[in-house]
């Protein structure tokens, strides 16, 4: 891994500042307070986030800021790699805000944890470390001095926690601890199982009598199989026999029904023959009454020749009528011109006087036209009378012709009925002869049938003995079948116990194996693994305690010169000063001694844990912070040596002494201005 830029945000001092990292050793220059720390601080949060009660929100949001952010740009194994993590100001204070991770230009927004996880894999970190404040990252890539020298100074037991995880032996305490606690629940396994399987001998001996009592109860209803059979085909025997009596009982009813319906058409039969014969005399006494004979007269030719003289007499009569009001309309006018010729005095149209002799010319000649017309009169009133007379007795004679005409015609009709009556005898004389001979036919069969009856009389009783032998039968096949159900219902019921019991004695043998198995396992654990444990823990202790003085002493030798005070590892990786061959507390050191030691156990830590985790991404870079405090002007000479060695592809270097800038390949220098810091120039 290596850091190419950070970008803060409104964090603590800076308002705004984009810092590029170049590769190789690169000293952070500035007066105390100008923000040096500030930029490790801002790499700390950017990769792991806020951390309780050390990297807090508020102490690292500028004073009066909403918000805040902190963007770090990286390359890991050739990926460009960019970390934003934000703070968000609230009323219950300063937190956290949803940040990102962009790799190679793929942006995901991810929250803090999240953001977390995905570093830790970036870096190829152990997991647990998600929640282990960092302590490898702070171990390997960045501490401040003054964290160091606590560490040193701290209590042997949580020094050694603390480099048994970064050394990652504590998993062979955690694997110890989960063995232990593994052994516990294996022993408390082995007593439930011992339990569920201390009657696993009396379940077989209940197995085995149960399937003895299975075997009995096969073999009753193997005995009573024969029995079932026989029944069975006796039942069927006795069935068949029924049939065949039910049928013949059938074909007796079939017999009785024809019986019963010859009889009745016999019955039928002569009734009607007796009914025809009767019916008979009665059509001969009314052939024999008749001996009137038809006349054969036209009737109505004769009627039509009459109707047609009256009418020629009607027209007569009309003629008659017509001339006789002629003539009295005649009459009428001759009548009025005589009285109004009588009466007239001048004439009206020239005005003279009309004389008497003219007067009476005129009624002489009316009165003979009168004359005249009263004898037509009298002579056409004779020819209507005498018409009327002989239309009257024409409509006489018609009406007898007509009285003749019906009686000839009831005459026929009479006739047409004798000769229906005659046909009706021939055909009743027909069927009465038909009739006796069915009648003699019926007699025969309803014989016939009779005696086809009296075979069949005994059928009855014969049916009723086979049902009640029959009945009898079926009740011995139930009893059998009962006996057998019950049999089938033991068997049944004794099968599904000894499927359970067998399920229960699968269980419990497979239990007892299990339990032997956990036995065997604790035994392991107890006798073998938790000694394997402890010895592989104090193997690789032996080599990280043998690597770490080594460096220890390697590291403080190029810090020291001096040939009188020499340094080591005591067994619980506390180091021991040692000054003319005696032991000297730490407390009693100078300030640069003090430093030097720190500083040597920081390095050696910082190579034995490179050198036992090779795979984490963290190997190339390493940040000091303030390495030389309180060094002489000869020690911060040892450190360009020092800084040589570690041969890192970049090392981050924190300090205000000048003569350091000598020593590295880039210096960035900050200031600070009006409570603001800044980059103010580098190389």
């Amino acid at each position: 891994m290596l850091i190419k830029k950070v970008v803060l945000e409104n964090i603590r001092s800076y308002l705004h500042e984009d810092i590029e990292f170049p590769a190789g050793s690169t000293l952070l220059s500035g007066n105390i307070g100008s923000g040096k720390s500030t930029v490790l601080m801002a790499i700390e949060f950017a990769l792991f986030g806020l951390r309780r009660g050390e990297l807090t929100g508020a102490s690292l949001l500028r004073n009066g800021a909403g918000k805040g952010s902190v963007m770090l740009e990286l390359e890991i194994e050739g990926r460009n790699v960019k970390i934003g993590r934000a703070l968000k100001k609230s009323s219950s204070g300063v937190a956290q805000d949803a940040g990102f991770l962009e790799v190679n230009g793929e942006k995901k927004s991810l929250t803090a944890v999240e953001l977390k996880q995905k570093v830790l894999e970036l870096l190829n970190y152990p997991q647990e470390t998600l929640s282990k404040n960092d302590m490898l990252f702070r171990h390997t890539v960045y501490v401040s001095q003054e964290e160091m020298k606590q560490i040193l100074l701290g209590d042997k037991e949580s020094r050694l926690n603390a480099l048994r995880y970064v050394f990652g032996i504590d998993r062979f305490k955690r694997i110890s601890e989960n063995a232990k606690l593994v052994s516990t629940k294996a022993g408390e396994k082995k007593r439930e199982l011992a339990g569920y399987t201390a009657d696993l001998g009396l379940k077989k001996d209940e197995d085995a009598k149960k399937k003895e009592e299975l075997s009995l109860l096969k073999q009753g209803i193997s005995l009573l199989l024969p029995s079932i059979g026989k029944s069975n085909d006796e039942l069927a025997q006795k069935k068949e026999n029924i049939m065949k009596i039910e049928a013949e009982i059938k074909k007796a009813a079939e017999i009785k029904a024809k019986t019963a319906l010859a009889e009745q058409k016999h019955r039928m039969t002569d009734f009607q023959n007796r009914r025809d014969v009767l019916e008979l005399g009665r059509i001969e006494e009314k052939l024999k009454a008749e001996t009137a004979k038809p006349s054969g007269n036209d009737f109505a030719a004769i009627i039509n020749s009459k109707k047609l003289e009256l009418k020629r007499m009607e027209s007569g009569m009309n003629e008659a009528v017509a001339r006789m009001h002629a003539l009295k309309a005649d009459k009428k006018h001759s009548e009025d011109l005589k009285k109004k010729i009588l009466e007239l005095d001048s004439c009206p149209a020239c005005m003279q006087k009309v004389e008497a002799g003219h007067k009476e010319r005129i009624k002489g000649d009316e009165d003979k036209k009168l004359e005249a017309i009263e004898k037509e009169l009298g002579m056409h009133a004779r020819t209507e009378s005498e018409l009327k007379d002989a239309a009257s007795r024409l409509n006489n004679e018609i009406d007898r012709i007509r009285e003749e005409e019906k009686k000839e015609m009831l005459l026929k009709a009479r006739l047409k009925e004798l000769e229906d009556a005659q046909k009706q005898k021939d055909a009743l004389q027909a069927r009465v002869k038909e009739n006796e001979a069915l009648l003699k036919q019926l007699a025969e069969e309803k014989e016939t049938l009779s005696a086809e009856l009296k075979e069949y009389a005994e059928k009855e009783k014969e049916h009723l003995a086979a049902k009640e032998d029959m009945e009898k039968a079926v009740k011995s096949l139930k009893e059998l079948e009962v006996q057998k159900a019950g049999f089938e219902a033991k068997i049944n019921m004794l099968s599904r116990m000894l499927g359970e019991l067998a399920l229960e004695l699968a269980k419990k043998e497979a239990k007892k194996q299990e339990l032997e198995k956990i036995g065997e396992l604790r035994q392991w654990i107890d006798e073998y693994f938790m000694s394997l444990t402890a010895e592989m823990e104090k193997a690789v202790m032996a080599r990280a305690h043998s690597d770490f003085s080594a460096f220890l002493e390697k590291w403080f030798s190029m810090l020291v010169d001096n040939e009188a005070m020499a340094i080591r590892l005591d067994p619980e990786f506390t180091p021991v000063i040692e000054q003319n061959g005696y032991e000297t507390d730490y407390s009693f050191l100078s300030g640069g001694e003090k430093t030097a030691a720190a500083l040597a156990y920081r390095l050696a830590l910082n190579q034995v844990i490179n050198n036992m985790m090779s795979e984490i991404k963290t190997r190339e870079i390493i940040i000091l912070d303030e390495p030389t405090d309180g060094f002489s002007e000869e020690q911060l000479e040892k450190m360009k040596p020092v800084l040589a060695e570690l041969n890192t592809a970049q090392t981050i270097i924190v300090s205000h002494e000048q003569k350091i800038e000598s020593f590295v390949q880039n210096v960035i220098r900050f200031e600070k201005e009006g409570h603001v810091s800044k980059v103010a120039s580098g190389r």
